[in-house]
């Protein structure tokens, strides 16, 4: 593509963090937190789908749009080489494009031994066709994170430690990528006439994604953020059960937890002030998400990796450059696979045939097409959950599942029944529906189409036998 012509389309940011579930942001109604500047993205649609709610699946979904049994199906797993990626096509279409902070689809096979994935060295080859790239493999202590890459023309960045808290070092390194990028420290004038527009006319766009493992555990932030929360004043959702050992150990994560939240949402409000203060705000859009989100006590159950809401749903907040507020039928089913196939449609870019996804453009811009039939369930997998603790925990089994637009949850594991939920009714989840007789007729539907989805994307899953 002539880069003249690129110039005319929208810049891009994705901010998304890890283990973000979607209930935990003041605009959804959760009473422990304030997210004003995350809230003011919140102009088009809330929520979508972690149809694969553990780390490197889901990234490796996101960058190429396939599902995870065709790209990478378990934890600490490798990004299959020569798939295009999201970077691909952005810099195939004009774009620069950037990523900042966690990667995790390099995999242990590439980990030299006895060296922490802290400490992985992601070979150039292998950063997915982005342009510039600081990054690291994966880190869970976010006062000492390194991380390496290479600049846009190519020169190595040596190993270095960020030299505040993660979240907020990284988005240091997105708000300088932002300043080299930006026409002035004040907002355009909308005259076309004027000198920004002659600055504009020619720049090539940009595709940037900040990337920080916050709100992952360790549940710490710095300590202005902790101090506004005490685990005895957390709030619980009505489905962590009245048992002391699961309340307790829910405060302690989630005060630490709310913490990073907010912390992560001041970071927010500095990038977006930053899009103002150099006159990129009417050129980008910002896409807010996360990987998957965290039980916290709900269910009884901690972290990941299962079908329930506080795992499977997470933000998906679109806002910035020609989205228009106006519409109102926002997709509330727009899984992982679909997040790259929506952002190249928000560009006018065309979804190469590799990728599986559905775009959904066209529920964001009145100007883009909606996609003819749009799938009425997000397709549910742990194909390979990559834990091998010797015991039968359904963490560590595979499972598949869906969630229909009318409010149905449908999941099994190998050969056995599992869950259904009536979410219209029981929006917690407190009734599980997979052997009651009653919706006999409903669930030989949900498994229908759960076969249907089986058998449309290639999955080899054994789906149980029901009645």
């Amino acid at each position: 593509m002539n880069h003249t012509d690129a110039a005319s389309r929208p810049n891009v940011i994705w901010i998304f963090g890890d283990q973000h579930r979607a209930q935990a942001l003041s605009v959804i109604g959760d009473p422990n937190i304030q997210t004003p500047n995350i809230d003011r993205l919140a102009v088009s649609s809330r929520t979508g789908i972690a149809g694969s709610p553990l780390c490197s699946p889901f990234r490796g979904s996101l960058l190429t749009s396939q599902y995870p049994h065709r790209c990478i199906p378990g934890h600490d797993m490798a990004l299959p080489e020569g798939i295009p990626t999201v970077a691909t096509v952005f810099g195939q279409n004009g774009y620069q494009t950037a990523y900042f902070g966690k990667w995790h689809v390099d995999g242990a096979v590439h980990r030299s031994a006895n060296t922490r994935p802290a400490f992985q060295h992601v070979d150039a080859n292998r950063r997915g066709d982005f342009n510039y790239w600081v990054g690291y493999e994966n880190n869970n202590s976010q006062y000492d994170c390194w991380v390496h890459g290479h600049q846009e023309d190519g020169t190595p960045i040596a190993s270095y430690q960020l030299p505040t808290y993660e979240t907020d070092a990284l988005t240091n390194l997105l708000i300088d990528y932002l300043r080299g990028r930006g026409f002035s420290s004040r907002r355009p004038s909308l005259d076309p006439t004027s000198s920004w527009h002659d600055q504009k006319k020619g720049k090539r766009p940009f595709f940037a994604a900040l990337s920080v493992q916050p709100p992952h555990g360790p549940y710490v932030a710095p300590p202005e953020f902790m101090e506004r929360h005490q685990a005895e004043t957390v709030q619980f959702r009505p489905n962590v059960p009245p048992v002391d050992r699961i309340r307790q150990e829910a405060q302690q994560s989630l005060a630490g937890y709310y913490a990073m939240i907010e912390n992560l949402d001041w970071n927010v409000g500095r990038v977006l002030q930053t899009l103002e203060e150099t006159g990129l705000a009417d050129q980008t859009i910002l896409i807010f998400f996360s990987d998957h989100g965290d039980m916290h006590g709900s269910q009884g159950r901690i972290l990941k990796c299962v079908p329930w809401e506080e795992s499977i749903r997470i933000p998906f907040l679109v806002y910035g450059a020609g989205i228009d507020t106006t519409l109102t039928d926002y997709p509330e089913l727009i899984n992982h696979v679909d997040i790259t196939p929506t952002t190249l449609g928000l560009c006018n870019i065309e979804v190469p045939e590799s990728m599986t996804g559905i775009d959904y453009s066209g529920y964001f811009m009145a100007d883009r097409q909606q996609p003819v039939s749009p799938p009425d369930s997000a397709f549910l997998q742990l194909v390979d959950p990559g834990w091998r603790y010797g015991f039968a925990s359904d963490r560590e089994r595979p499972w598949r599942g869906l969630v229909t637009s009318d409010g149905w949850k449908y999941a099994v594991l190998e050969g056995q029944p599992w869950l259904m939920y009536n979410l219209n009714e029981d929006a917690y989840e407190l009734a599980n529906l997979a052997l009651d007789g009653r919706f006999k007729r409903e669930r030989q539907h949900l498994q229908g189409q759960l076969m249907d989805w089986i058998d449309r994307t290639g999955d080899n899953f054994k789906l149980p036998e029901i009645t």
